[in-house]
């Protein structure tokens, strides 16, 4: 460790040839002072030897700190001026001359996170710097014990205002870079599921959400702001918020996006055996109508996808909370590539019946429904609904008055189980 002795009239700071850290080889220098100097007057001393004192920091850093000494990301140029800045704007409140901003902490505190250094290993240098300015500071004041306790107090008080502007700043850079990280996964995942992408920059996009050439992906598009409640939903109501996880658990990576009106994502499997266990998670975590693409192998088809999913989720009944996939359904899907047709054809057939009294209208296409969902039982519809098997049959031969449709005939039964579907999906706006 450096030595400092107190000779009459002067203070000389000598420099031990072979310094215990490190072991490394130091010449020798001399700075002078008047006796009975005070601690500000060491420190001030201390910066006139900064350009020694910050070779001797870095060689304890690189010593004592791995992440800097393996480190192929910040220049040794980088690094001794990181080090020369701090160290000198510290030794220089030490001498009185207050630094309010901490301009080098802060800006050492962006560096380290820009480049991606750990926090504690920026801390630890911070220590370090601390350790050193306190070693000298303690060998010049040999003779003085009494000053020790206020120079020591001051050195890590101001050791610790530096640590923590570097660490506030370095926690705004990374969120920076997230938001920046963020935005750019946004920008590419929305250029890929609108098909704007030209095959020539699709590999810089796959790159960037980190997705394979070929594989197996899915998109997925649930209604945002739905009722109901799940282990997937948020207060805020945003469809499988906290779902990543399980799925990565499923080794299955995800990235989302928000529309106003639904969520989407974009998987991608590692293996296609994974797919029976993601469309069971997606179930079981839906909050409210989920859409489901049919699986495609590359990402050049999440566009197709995309429209899958969207016709998937426009083929589930509104208010309910569950998945459709891509094909699974056919009719309630031939209705949802057309919902303007789909009304046409629920006025045509229904017409009567709608322009019936709301409760009258209403009792009508609830017992037409259940009578299909039944599969033309009067019973099981009767109990279903809790009316007398008599009752149902009297309002389902008037529906038959009313449409022109007998339920008997198969072609007037598929017109009339099409319409009721076209108003239980498309209806009610």
């Amino acid at each position: 460790m450096p030595e400092f002795r107190l000779h009459t009239g002067r203070v000389v700071l000598t420099h031990n040839d072979q310094a215990e850290t490190g072991g490394y080889h130091r010449g020798v220098s001399t700075i002078t002072a008047p006796s009975g100097a005070t601690p500000a007057e060491f420190a001030r001393l201390l910066v006139d030897d900064v350009e020694s004192l910050t070779d001797e920091l870095v060689e304890r850093i690189l010593a004592g700190e791995h992440a800097y000494a393996e480190s192929t990301l910040i220049t040794s140029e980088e690094l001794r001026e990181a080090v020369r800045a701090n160290l000198d704007s510290v030794l220089r409140q030490l001498g009185g001359d207050p630094d309010d901003d901490l301009h080098a902490a802060r800006a050492t505190g962006r560096l380290k996170a820009e480049y991606g250094f750990p926090l504690a290993a920026l801390l630890h240098a911070y220590r370090l710097a601390g350790r050193l300015v306190w070693d000298h500071m303690r060998a010049a004041c040999t003779d003085h014990p009494e000053l020790l306790p206020d120079i020591g107090g001051d050195v890590w008080r101001i050791i610790d205002d530096y640590s923590t502007a570097a660490a506030e700043e370095y926690g705004r850079a990374v969120a920076d870079r997230t938001t920046r990280h963020t935005e750019l996964l946004r920008v590419e995942l929305r250029a890929l599921l609108d098909g704007v992408l030209e095959p020539g920059r699709l590999h810089a996009a796959a790159q960037t959400l980190q997705l394979p050439a070929t594989g197996t992906f899915l998109v997925v598009c649930a209604e945002a702001g739905a009722p109901g409640t799940s282990a997937g939903a948020s207060s805020a109501g945003e469809p499988y918020a906290g779902i990543d996880r399980r799925l990565r658990d499923r080794h299955v990576a995800a990235h989302w996006m928000s529309d106003v009106q639904t969520r989407i994502g974009l998987l991608s499997l590692s293996t296609p055996h994974v797919l029976p266990q993601v469309l069971e998670l997606l179930r079981t975590e839906a909050c409210g109508r989920v859409g489901i693409s049919a699986p495609f192998v590359a990402p050049l088809d999440a566009r197709d996808g995309l429209r899958q999913a969207e016709l998937a989720l426009a083929s589930l009944v509104p208010g309910t909370a569950t998945t459709e996939t891509y094909g699974q359904s056919a009719l309630p899907l031939a209705l949802a590539h057309s919902p303007a047709a789909a009304r046409e054809l629920r006025n045509a057939v229904l017409g009567p019946v709608l322009a019936l009294p709301e409760a009258d209208r209403d009792a009508l296409i609830a017992t037409v429904r259940a009578w299909f969902d039944c599969g033309g039982s009067l019973v099981a519809t009767a109990e279903q609904l809790h009316y007398h098997r008599n009752t149902i049959n009297h309002r389902l031969r008037r529906i038959e008055q009313l449409t022109g449709r007998d339920r008997s005939d198969p072609r007037a039964a598929a017109e009339l189980y099409a319409a009721v579907l076209a108003d239980r999906l498309f209806g009610r706006e």
